[in-house]
Order: C-alpha cells, then sequence, then structure tokens
C-alpha cells in the first residue's frame, strides 16, 4: 500500500499511476463523483477487455465541456461505457479498480474526482494498494450494480443536464430528500395503449412456449458455430425450434428473405460466444460481436440476433425493430454520435432497462413484455 498525499507545494504522484491504469490495465473501472476536467492524452490499453466510467451529477458540479471531451476521446465501440448515475442521490465514490493480467488486481481510493484541482492545487489524500482477486471481484460487482442505474452519457442526456452556479456553502440535498423520479434527468414514459395487459398477457405465453423450445434451439446454434451443419441447413432446420406456426416468434415479416442468404455459422459463432460469456461481461461481448457481424456483413445481425438475445435474456435486450426506433424518435433520444453499432444496440438495451426501474408500476416487467406493448403503439396498424 501507497499513501498519496497532495497540496499546494507538493505534487503527489496520483496522476503517475491513473496514466499507469489506462496504459496496462486489461480492465478497468472508474467510479467519480464529479467530472471536471479531462485528460486526452491518456491512452487505454488496446488489450483492455471490460472499461466503465460512472459519473455523478449531484449538485450540478460536473462539467458539460468534460463530459463532451470524454466522448470524443472514446473510441467508437466504448461510446456505451461512459456513464452518469442517473437514478442515483448522493452519489459520491472516488474509486479506480483495476486488473493487469496474471491475478494482478489494484485500486486507488481516496478524496479525489477527476478535477483538475485534484491533480494539482488541492489538498488530497489517496491510497494505492494492491488489493486481492476476492476484492476485486467484490468491486467489480459493486460496480455493475452502480450501472444499473445509470446511463449512458449523450448529447441528449447533456441537454437536460444544468450545470450548477451554487455558491460554496449553501445547503445540499440529501439522498433523502428525492425520489428515483426526482433524481433522473432522462425520464422514459413508457406507452400504455388501449390493450396493453391484454397484450403482455399474450407475449408471456409466446415466451413461455419459446422456453420448452430453448434448448433444442441451442443446440441448433452449437451445430451451426461448430460447422457441423452449414448456413442453409440451418436456415431449413431453424423453423423447428422458432415460428409463427410453434407461437415464439417476436418479429414480423422480413427475416424469410434477409435470412435465406445469411452467415448463420457467423452468427451462430456470435451467439454461442454470447450465451457462454459471465453475466458481468455480457453486454461488452455483445456489443463486439456485433460490430463483428458487421464487419462480415451479416445482415442477419439486427432483428434476429436481437430477438434470439431477447429471448434468451429477456430482461436484458431488446429486439431491435422498427416500432422500438419508432418509439425513441418519438422520445427524442439518439445514441452517444458516432457510436459503432454494437454500442447503439448497447445504449438502447441500458435506455429501455432504465425505464423499467422507472416505471414499476408498468405492466411489462421485462424487455420482451416491453417489446410487444411497443409494437401495440407504434406498430403498423392493421386496416
Amino acid at each position: 500500500m501507497k499513501l498519496i498525499l497532495h497540496d499546494q507545494n507538493k505534487r503527489g504522484s496520483l496522476d503517475e499511476y491513473y496514466r499507469r491504469a489506462f496504459k496496462q490495465a486489461t480492465e478497468l473501472f472508474i467510479v467519480t463523483a464529479y467530472l471536471t476536467a479531462w485528460d486526452n492524452e491518456l491512452q487505454l490499453n488496446e488489450a483492455c477487455r471490460g472499461f466503465r466510467l460512472i459519473i455523478g451529477k449531484d449538485f450540478g458540479i460536473t462539467r458539460k465541456a468534460a463530459c463532451e471531451s470524454v466522448m470524443q476521446w472514446l473510441p467508437a465501440k466504448r461510446k456505451s461505457q461512459f456513464l452518469v448515475a442517473d437514478l442515483i442521490a448522493g452519489f459520491h465514490p472516488k474509486a479506480v479498480f483495476w486488473s493487469e493480467g496474471d491475478n494482478k488486481y489494484y485500486a486507488i481510493v481516496g478524496s479525489s474526482n477527476l478535477t483538475r484541482a485534484a491533480f494539482e492545487t488541492n489538498y488530497e489524500a489517496n491510497v494505492y494498494s494492491k488489493i486481492s482477486k476476492t476484492e476485486y471481484a467484490a468491486a467489480k460487482e459493486w460496480v455493475k450494480h452502480l450501472e444499473c442505474k445509470s446511463i449512458v452519457v449523450s448529447s441528449d442526456w447533456l441537454s437536460k443536464y444544468h450545470e450548477s452556479t451554487r455558491a460554496p456553502g449553501s445547503r445540499r440535498a440529501s439522498a433523502k430528500d428525492t425520489s428515483e423520479k426526482d433524481i433522473a434527468l432522462i425520464a422514459l414514459k413508457l406507452p400504455k395503449p388501449r390493450g396493453t395487459e391484454k397484450q403482455v398477457e399474450y407475449r408471456r405465453r409466446k415466451l413461455q412456449t419459446h422456453e420448452k423450445k430453448q434448448a433444442g434451439l441451442t443446440r441448433l446454434f452449437v451445430r451451426c458455430a461448430n460447422r457441423e451443419i452449414e448456413s442453409r441447413e440451418f436456415y431449413e432446420q431453424l423453423p423447428n425450434y422458432w415460428s409463427y406456426k410453434i407461437g415464439n416468434r417476436l418479429q414480423g415479416h422480413g427475416f424469410e428473405i434477409s435470412g435465406a442468404w445469411s452467415d448463420f455459422t457467423a452468427l451462430s459463432q456470435s451467439f454461442i460466444r454470447i450465451i457462454r460469456t459471465d453475466e458481468d461481461d455480457r453486454d461488452d461481448v455483445v456489443a463486439e460481436e456485433i460490430d463483428r457481424l458487421q464487419e462480415l456483413s451479416v445482415a442477419t445481425r439486427a432483428a434476429f440476433l436481437s430477438e434470439m438475445l431477447c429471448l434468451r435474456f429477456r430482461k436484458l435486450y431488446p429486439v431491435l425493430n422498427a416500432p422500438v426506433r419508432k418509439f425513441l424518435t418519438d422520445k427524442k433520444f439518439k445514441p452517444p454520435s458516432k457510436a459503432s453499432e454494437g454500442a447503439r444496440y448497447i445504449d438502447l438495451a441500458k435506455k429501455l432497462r432504465f425505464s423499467l426501474l422507472q416505471n414499476p408500476e408498468h405492466a411489462a416487467k421485462d424487455l420482451a413484455e416491453l417489446d410487444a406493448v411497443i409494437w401495440l403503439a407504434y406498430g403498423k396498424k392493421k386496416k
């Protein structure tokens, strides 16, 4: 353990440890109550598998310009990994946790937020230390919990965020003073068209039907991923496990055309990697695989793969379809600028998860059920 002390006359080595973390980390998690400055010279290890930067917004101290700097600094594939604790009041951590491979884990914990003063002029006290694998796992789980109540920082969020001009010493609201609905800047009001309850019940029956077919469908994906069958055989056998006739297909028409000549070997390899990935890393792997399939020009990476993910992980991933896009357009929410296709999908997933947290009284209790309600509200009306 090393104590890092800083005052106006003695500059500590905090910035050196930050640079080391960025340069050598294979996973890196940063949580800070305030972000008022960002060092664009920081270089993140290209081999870093997992990255999260979660900031607070309490009292309006975080600066928009600093957020915009981070957004520009992030590569396209990581645009969904910069988040704000929008549903948390009293978000005041100052910590960095990272791994460097070979069972080496580290932490910096102390008084310093991501502000220029913290690294240059403030009186600050921080501790840098090696930590155990168990401690690192606990820290990672804690960050994951914070992430569940956070939303991706984008131009939409920044447009609703107000920087504070509060004078020092004025009263600060406590976490007990406000409810979650009062806290959040992003408030997605979910649709409740006539027939919502009936539509949700109908969707639940579809999902129950799918549970009986899921094991067989997974085996089909495994066989195709292992090249035991060709893409054409996968396409021909798929209706045995997923179809309107069986009653577990969610999306509309169109797959019959786009799917006929798709590369299901590549898509199956992506799907199997996703379902075998550790839960804490799954969002990152989903984004990586969607980006990989985009590079391979696999047309079924959108509606079909997203439906497979939605059927498998009902609480986590939405179906990527026209009604969902219309819903977000109606609510005037867009993904982070210049985000990769995979990052845009994870941003969408986080927004919809967030919306369910904000609307616990809604009939839909997961993203698969919410998809049915959005279809009812924004899908094509039968004439």
